[in-house]
């Protein structure tokens, strides 16, 4: 009887050990982005992320704006912004494979102009105090979880990122703020 008792707490803790860790580990992997990003490791940051999807994910988000604007300003039934949509369309979606990329991330990483060092003291108020970025992070389901920026009461984006096996997340998404895309 003795036997059986244990091994049910063993199995109980081990279930309760591996939902616990399966549950931290987007925190986890937001974590390693940040360190990542820190220490301006490109190979660390580009493991976390899916470029497949994200390319999508902003590409459409991006022709979704530019087919706003492009409306807003030359009406729908011009002729001329229907191919000048295309051929933007076209440039956009090259824009944005060479962007979002491995090869991309190394580039925005490795070769910024503005090190992080100067964004932080530019943007520091004259009292010394920095400005703590505020946001939101949490599941909204079981294999998706979010990141949103705030600004007051403002939801300026988010960045999404979905599970890969047990315990992997990558960043697949990224939505873009409502200002920038009705742009």
């Amino acid at each position: 009887m003795k036997k059986i008792t244990l091994a049910a707490t063993v199995a109980t803790v081990a279930t309760i050990v591996v939902a616990a860790t399966a549950y931290a580990s987007p925190y986890y992997a937001l974590r390693q982005i940040k360190t990542a990003l820190a220490e301006r490791n490109a190979d660390a940051l580009a493991a976390h992320v899916d470029f497949p999807a994200l390319r999508a994910s902003v590409k459409t988000q991006l022709e979704a704006g530019m087919a706003r604007s492009i409306e807003a300003t030359a009406g729908r039934d011009n002729p001329f912004a229907a191919l000048g949509q295309s051929i933007a369309g076209a440039m956009l979606g090259k824009m944005v494979d060479a962007m979002v990329s491995p090869a991309g991330v190394v580039a925005l990483v490795n070769k910024s102009a503005v090190s992080p060092q100067a964004d932080a003291d530019a943007d520091a108020p004259a009292g010394g105090a920095q400005k703590k970025a505020a946001y939101s992070a949490g599941y909204t389901g079981v294999n998706t979880f979010v990141v949103r920026a705030k600004d007051g009461n403002a939801q300026q984006g988010a960045l999404v990122l979905q599970r890969h096996g047990l315990w992997d997340w990558k960043l697949s998404a990224i939505e873009i703020a409502s200002a920038m895309a009705a742009r």
